[in-house]
């Protein structure tokens, strides 16, 4: 069996994994049933007189390609010449397999914003099917009317030397930024678009949420993206909650809520109750870290309270990593919440941010080795991971 045939075996094996845990019969054709229903809304630019190969026929092989850890243009080309009889039961190939550079070429057409809504769209079709028997929520708190479906995390991702050293514009001499947001329950990526070069993350994240539908969820982001627009459009506009972190770049508001929660006496006041506190210790073999999570609604003291959309209550993560030698580091982290007061949720949505860190971005460097694609078509980059 040749490489590629294993990995596809792999990745068959996966799937059929994947279906029986969540016990869906023929998750390959729900998939592609979605794709062929929602393949249409992507705009064909090319001249149809000259179009030898199906739009979805070549998007539908980047996607099996990807699947099986294929990242370069001419290596999809041979993958789906080795494995045409399988992509045969999903894609019409009619003229054949497209040659390499016609795959990058189209690829780098299509419209980034379109393929985005394509990818979500079978998304939701996917969740729809794996979900329609669960009806558990990830976290519920009866008495403070507390029901919370996902968390979903926001964060930004630089791909490394994805730019061009010796470009006429500057532009293309930096590397191409990505805005992602995780469903940290399903492990699904819901929206992942491309940073123009000319602005940054914050207006990008503001975009976004404006165009997704977030009823039920939390909504985590660095401190980058705490800002008061933001905080408005995950309310407003995704109808969601949120968990900002809070640094240095919110100056002021930082400052109060920082010596808010440096008062000893109201630490230990918020010690006293459950709602408002919870410890957590994890012994390594090396070290010991310990977890202090406080959360207060008391914010009527808060100057800046009513510029942030629907905020609630503040909240307060300090780690003491205790280490062998008896030596000790402590981190905190404060955050802004637009949820009431309870230290288990926040707990979770603090401890679930990480999870577009160590379950995205940490698999598209190792796994797909994003940093190592040698495109320097940037649209076609963008759309390829």
């Amino acid at each position: 069996m040749s490489k590629k045939d294993i990995k596809l075996s792999k990745l068959s094996k996966i799937v059929s994994e994947m279906a029986d845990d969540i016990k869906i019969e023929g998750l390959d054709k729900a998939f592609f049933e979605a794709f062929e229903m929602n393949i249409e809304q992507l705009t064909d630019t090319r001249q149809q007189s000259k179009v030898k190969h199906r739009l979805g026929d070549v998007v539908g092989i980047v996607f099996f390609a990807l699947l099986a850890d294929i990242d370069e243009w001419l290596e999809m080309e041979f993958f789906a010449i080795d494995q045409r009889e399988v992509l045969g039961k999903y894609l019409s190939l009619e003229n054949g397999i497209p040659s390499h550079d016609t795959i990058e070429r189209v690829m780098s057409i299509i419209s980034e914003e379109e393929l985005q809504s394509l990818l979500v769209e079978i998304l939701k079709d996917i969740i729809i099917r794996a979900t329609k028997d669960m009806e558990m929520p990830l976290y519920t708190h009866d008495e403070l009317g507390i029901s919370v479906t996902d968390i979903v995390a926001v964060d930004g991702k630089e791909t490394r030397n994805s730019g061009r050293k010796n470009a006429v514009d500057k532009a293309d001499m930096k590397n191409l930024n990505e805005l992602n947001v995780q469903s940290t329950e399903y492990g699904i990526t819901l929206s992942s678009t491309r940073i123009d070069e000319k602005t940054n993350e914050i207006p990008e994240a503001q975009k976004v949420l404006k165009s997704l539908d977030l009823r039920g969820c939390i909504v985590t982001a660095d401190a980058l993206n705490t800002q008061k627009e933001t905080a408005r459009s995950i309310v407003e506009d995704a109808h969601a909650d949120y968990c900002l972190a809070l640094k240095a770049n919110q100056k002021n508001t930082y400052n109060d809520v920082y010596d808010y929660f440096q008062s000893e006496d109201i630490r230990k006041e918020l010690q006293n109750d459950p709602r408002y506190y919870k410890r957590e210790e994890e012994v390594l073999s090396n070290k010991t870290i310990v977890r202090e999570y406080y959360i207060s609604e008391r914010i009527k003291w808060f100057s800046d309270k009513d510029s942030w959309k629907k905020l609630t209550s503040i909240g307060y993560e300090k780690k003491t990593i205790r280490k062998a030698d008896g030596s000790s580091v402590i981190e905190e982290r404060f955050f802004l919440n637009s949820f009431k007061a309870d230290a288990e949720l926040l707990s979770i949505v603090v401890r679930r941010h990480w999870h577009v860190e160590n379950l995205l971005h940490w698999v598209l460097d190792v796994t797909f080795k994003e940093d190592k694609l040698t495109t320097r078509e940037k649209k076609a980059l963008h759309n390829l991971v």
